[in-house]
């Protein structure tokens, strides 16, 4: 690696993993590199206190080459934190992660530097985390407001901001809201933990879509952090930007905004990161998850309905370009798992709408048999796997025809 570039430490972290194994391939020289930055953090405050902002994710920190996988951790940059700082400035660094407002901060990274302030204990900061640890109460859109919604007979009909700077602003804001919300969990699981009790998940909406299967398999991919399966359950009809009469554009709207809008398709570097903030703090997608271009999640009620599902994308795992999740139902995609790609079109279709005999088309926008798609840890839907897989197909037990890949019933 050149000298000028190990010697100018904002820029070494400013590379993410890719450029960095461009520059040097050997483990050795990889080595050097967290050898320097561990010596600069014990010898010079500012390094610290730049550590502090790439831990936070803040900007151009985010794709940081020292998020990558750790050696005994999911993350490099936070075991260069316990094994490198004293207790003091350990802690500082945590509870900065933990109440930092970047919606850039993914969820996980937040949840287990949470889980090592339980571990480190709170300090000074145990008055800021009770305060922060109030209820952040955002509104459900209720059956009132629906029925005054107007509809094109199938889907119900919102108003879209005009412009794409009025959209980036929306997102922006519904980002803010939810990483608002999420800080405020992870205060209270805090000093729960600082007390001896274990982390519970927030009281659930009473007719979501749950698989006790599902939650099994998100525990295995978060074990260590205080986050819960039950988080990445998404209530779709919570309201994150509520305007003067209380409503607003829903979690499903905003989705369906950010996938049929062309700017968000685009490689733009003024929209691109507001978009991936955005399904970070409002999806809690994981650490180094990657969704691609045209790629997208969404919820689209049928009839009245905007049943709360599960949603996780664990870390590492790929959403492909062009490939499409239709959450009702839900979806778990664990680390290291790849679906689709390559601008090929592929929806993840959760549900499978059912009509009788005799009735009209209609129906089946109301009745559906839901499910949750399963990528397990390390799978691979190909790019072949051209156009809808209809995941509820294989609940009678017709085998998948791709390793890694299942549907589970929901109770």
């Amino acid at each position: 690696m050149p000298d000028d570039l190990l010697s100018d430490l904002p820029t070494l972290l400013r590379a993410n993993n890719d450029i960095l194994d461009a520059l040097n391939g050997s483990a050795r020289e990889r080595k050097a590199v967290r050898d320097e930055l561990r010596t600069a953090l014990v010898a010079d405050p500012t390094t610290y206190d730049l550590f502090v902002s790439v831990c936070c994710f803040r900007e151009p920190y985010g794709e940081s080459w020292v998020h990558g996988p750790g050696d005994n951790g999911p993350y490099l940059s936070l075991e260069i934190a316990a094994d490198t700082l004293d207790e003091d400035q350990y802690r500082r660094l945590l509870f900065s992660v933990v109440t930092s407002d970047s919606a850039a901060v993914p969820y996980d990274y937040r949840a287990l530097a949470a889980a090592g302030l339980v571990g480190a204990g709170a300090g000074e900061y145990l008055a800021e985390l009770t305060e922060l640890a109030k209820p952040v109460d955002l509104p459900v859109r209720g059956l009132p407001a629906k029925l005054a919604s107007r509809t094109d007979g199938i889907d119900h009909l919102f108003a879209v901001p005009e412009t794409v700077a009025d959209r980036l602003r929306l997102l922006r804001a519904a980002s803010a809201a939810l990483t608002a919300e999420t800080r405020s969990r992870l205060a209270r699981r805090i000093i729960d933990g600082l007390r001896g009790q274990p982390p519970t998940a927030d009281s659930e909406a009473a007719d979501a879509y749950l698989s006790a299967e599902a939650e099994r398999l998100i525990g295995a991919d978060i074990a260590g952090s205080l986050a819960v399966p039950r988080d990445y359950l998404v209530v779709w009809d919570q309201i994150p930007v509520p305007g003067p009469d209380g409503d607003g554009l829903t979690i499903a709207e905003l989705l369906r905004v950010v996938l049929l809008c062309g700017e968000f398709k685009l490689p733009d570097s003024t929209v691109r990161p507001v978009l991936i903030d955005f399904y970070r703090a409002v999806l809690r997608i994981s650490g180094r998850a990657i969704i691609g271009l045209g790629a997208g999640v969404f919820h689209v009620e049928h009839g009245v309905d905007a049943i709360p599902s599960l949603f996780y994308l664990g870390r590492d795992a790929v959403l492909g370009k062009g490939c499409v999740v239709d959450c009702v139902g839900g979806a778990v995609l664990q680390s290291g798992s790849f679906l689709g790609g390559g601008f090929i079109p592929i929806l993840i279709h959760t549900h499978k709408h059912i009509r009788s005999v005799g009735e009209p088309g209609s129906a089946e926008r109301k009745r559906v048999l839901p499910c949750v798609f399963v990528a397990e840890a390390g799978a691979r839907l190909p790019m072949e796997a051209i156009g809808i897989f209809e995941s509820a197909n294989y609940l009678d037990g017709t085998p998948v025809p791709y390793a890694g890949i299942r549907a589970l019933p929901l109770r």
